[in-house]
């Protein structure tokens, strides 16, 4: 959004629900405001702006102020993703204004995509994989634009650190990633919290870490820096069909190679950088990989260079998703603009987080 902004003249709103914010919206303090690109904030009684190169809303009553705020901003395209996109479209479509969903999950129904390609909206994918999915399911072809990379983390991975997993929860692969640990009790394994652990589910796995003096765990950090600088090895067993896989690029950016499953979008993810798990159920075929790769340092060394240079691939750059973001409004096949766009996003932050 910010580069839309600051770079193609691109005038955005980006606007979502105060009440179905996840996690709650705090709204910054004024000492943050430097750090955070932050000029102005505006907190009145049902809504929360912020200008921070491009305008920010939080409104309180989002239902019913949706068309509203359509009106007044009278936008050319508007971009939408996550939960609610169906009442999204249906407010787009009473105004006549031509609509995008980015779609960077595979847990949206069917039908519902089915309805919403009828419906005319293009779709954009975070994967070749996704968009697969949306041409078996709709029968129209969906654009494609991956996860971008914030190029400013300034930390390598540690090839002497842990092999680490961010995220315990089942679909992750969880109880994967803890055998792995059993079965090779001599290496040091880092377990990080992402999604936030409920009380029980926090005491259960601890109760499950008690036996594995191995595994170090991790409540979430606020800088993904600290965990990455003192990892050697990203794993990630998920078991649900990923769409991409971000974190895995995050890691590679950093040196680290990464094992993965063999599935969703996880391949195109790991791409050369890393090695992906055919049979990702069977922890011994884990421990395999993960022996080829660390008991030969040349192995690991190459690996690490070709996540690096994966991670770097012009793909995966802000400048190249904001670029070909454009672009695709105005191919035909979405949208063709007038000259000047107005860009209404509904970002994941304020419109629902569904947790992936």
């Amino acid at each position: 959004m910010s580069l839309l902004a600051k770079d193609f003249a691109v005038e955005c709103l980006a606007v979502g629900s105060k009440a179905f914010a996840y996690p709650p919206l705090s709204i910054p303090r004024p000492d943050e405001y430097d750090a955070l690109g932050i000029s102005e904030v505006i907190n009145d009684d049902d809504t929360v702006t912020i200008r921070c190169g491009y305008t920010v809303q939080a409104i309180g009553d989002f239902s019913n102020s949706l068309l509203k705020v359509i009106d007044d901003f009278a936008p050319d395209v508007i971009w939408t993703q996550l939960d609610g996109v169906e009442g999204i479209v249906r407010a787009a479509r009473m105004k006549g204004t031509k609509t995008i969903l980015y779609l960077r999950d595979a847990e949206d129904a069917p039908v519902m995509l089915k309805s919403l390609a009828k419906a005319g909206v293009c779709i954009i994918c975070n994967s070749q994989f996704m968009a697969g999915r949306v041409k078996r399911i709709t029968g129209r072809a969906a654009h494609v634009i991956y996860p971008s990379l914030d190029v400013k983390f300034g930390v390598s991975g540690d090839p002497q650190g842990y092999i680490t997993m961010i995220n315990p929860y089942r679909v992750k692969g969880i109880d994967t990633f803890l055998e792995i640990a059993r079965l090779l009790p001599s290496e040091r394994f880092l377990l990080v919290e992402s999604w936030t652990l409920s009380d029980s589910a926090l005491a259960t796995l601890q109760g499950k870490l008690a036996a594995l003096p191995n595994v170090m765990f991790s409540r979430r950090v606020p800088d993904v820096q600290d965990i990455y600088r003192q990892t050697k090895l990203l794993l990630v067993p998920s078991v649900w069909e990923e769409a991409f896989g971000r974190v895995v690029i995050e890691a590679q950016s950093r040196k680290i190679p990464v094992v993965a499953s063999q599935r969703g979008g996880l391949p195109e993810a790991v791409n050369d950088g890393g090695i992906c798990v055919q049979d990702y159920l069977n922890p011994k075929e884990w421990v395999t990989t993960i022996q080829h790769i660390l008991r030969d340092d040349n192995i690991y060394r190459e690996l690490a260079r070709r996540a690096h240079a994966h991670a770097f691939s012009e793909i995966f750059s802000t400048q190249y998703a904001a670029s070909r973001f454009l672009d695709i409004c105005s191919d035909g096949s979405c949208y063709k603009p007038s000259f000047g766009y107005k860009i209404r996003t509904f970002i994941q932050q304020l419109s629902g987080n569904r947790q992936a």
